[in-house]
């Protein structure tokens, strides 16, 4: 499976609608994107906790600038005031992704936004991949995780999508109050093992585990989602071996890895083993995919007859 990035964040702006209509038009098995709750409790797609300088510009089209306001304080107008259709010039993120367009007067969506345009896609409609962003380090970013799950699931039966989407988190308390208002939600353990963004310790509990740390599960990173209830494993792709992996499959988990952008890595992927990768380029993770002799997703858009996978 391939799912686009934040949309298609190496080609257009990320968690807007353009990003996604980006990855569609591709042709990916899902979109993933990243949610936070706003002041009003509403689902807004938005990465960062606090508005991104180097991605907000204000409704004079001014950059923001210095500390900026969390999502969590914004309502929904306030929110859908910022345009968010390019990255700015200079930027880091603009030396990261120099191939991305801009997108005049895209705004922060929120998750009702996304989901009216969706349902119209034809042939198909990806898979909804929803990151709930929140940082157990961090409580003031976010409400807690009962409240997050509770606004997040309300949302989702308002939809009728409980059994549509995915839902993956790092911070794992918000996944297990999620299946305990929602037990039969797909949900994703996302983990990082790096040194700099690790969730995961070898050493101490982690905050992000919600108890299920590792070393209570013989050192076995699967066996602890497995038993916390998880329906796949995220891990970053340098995390991944085709042991674990195996492992991780061998529980009866599917093992959907992150973020891939280059063609040796989808390529190790396929070796790997594992069920599916993200990735900031769809486009290049299907074209490997296709090189390979598997099949891969049809374009989607908002109209057309076409149905069925290519070859």
């Amino acid at each position: 499976m391939i799912h686009g990035h934040r949309g298609a964040r190496g080609l257009a702006p990320e968690n807007t609608l353009a990003g996604f209509a980006c990855a569609c038009a591709i042709g990916v098995d899902g979109i993933e994107l990243d949610i936070l709750i706003s002041a009003d409790e509403r689902v807004a797609i938005h990465h960062d906790p606090c508005l991104n300088t180097e991605l907000c510009r204000d409704s004079n089209g001014k950059w923001l600038e210095g500390a900026t306001p969390l999502v969590r304080e914004l309502a929904e107008g306030q929110l859908k005031a910022y345009d968010v259709g390019m990255i700015r010039p200079g930027s880091s993120q603009a030396s990261r992704f120099p191939l991305q367009k801009s997108v005049a007067g895209e705004t922060i969506p929120m998750l009702s936004d996304l989901v009216l345009w969706w349902r119209h896609l034809v042939p198909h409609r990806p898979t909804l991949n929803i990151e709930l962003k929140s940082d157990p380090r961090h409580p003031d970013q976010t409400p807690d995780p009962a409240d997050y799950a509770r606004i997040v699931v309300d949302e989702l039966k308002k939809w009728d999508l409980l059994g549509e989407v995915w839902l993956q988190a790092f911070d794992w308390r918000v996944l297990q109050e999620i299946q305990r208002l929602a037990p039969g939600a797909c949900t994703g353990y996302l983990s990082s093992e790096h040194e700099d963004d690790a969730t995961v310790s070898d050493k101490d509990e982690s905050p992000w585990l919600a108890g299920f740390d590792p070393c209570r599960f013989e050192s076995s990173l699967p066996k602890a989602i497995k038993a916390a209830g998880g329906r796949f494993w995220g891990p970053a792709f340098a995390d991944t071996s085709k042991d674990r992996v195996l492992e991780a499959q061998t529980l009866g988990l599917f093992v959907h890895t992150w973020t891939l952008n280059e063609d040796e890595e989808f390529g190790e992927a396929l070796n790997l083993g594992v069920n599916g990768v993200t990735s900031d380029y769809p486009d290049r993770a299907r074209t490997v995919l296709r090189s390979a002799g598997l099949p891969v997703a049809l374009p989607s858009h908002t109209g057309g007859q076409a149905v069925g996978a290519e070859q």
